[in-house]
């Protein structure tokens, strides 16, 4: 967590006690802010395996819940949130994939 509070130097790292962890241990995933929630899509599993997993996490509740997975697992992709979707682009896989995904997240999943 990048914090600017006064007890800790303005740029510092802090790590919260409170720390919620993803519902899938994941690395080089893309990721983005999405109607109030932070979304991480796909990335290298534990294996490592690329993965197909999308996660919203909800800083009111305090919890990482899964979203409908992409439907070509990729990792090292960038995203962007586009008239409130999250467009994932780009990405890597063992497989020639279409390379872009776009997540619409209807409003009762917020």
């Amino acid at each position: 967590m990048l914090t600017s509070s006064s007890s800790v130097p303005p740029g510092s790292w802090l790590k919260s006690e409170d720390t919620v962890a993803m519902k899938t241990k994941r690395a080089d995933f893309a990721s983005a802010f999405l109607r109030g929630r932070m979304v991480v899509a796909g990335g290298l599993g534990h294996q490592p395996s690329v993965l197909d997993t999308v996660e919203a996490f909800h800083p009111q509740k305090r919890k990482w819940e899964r979203l409908v997975p992409m439907a070509m697992p990729r990792c090292s992709a960038s995203s962007i949130v586009i008239r409130d979707r999250l467009l994932v682009v780009g990405g890597v896989n063992q497989v020639p994939s279409s390379a872009h995904e776009i997540l619409y997240v209807k409003e009762e999943e917020c």
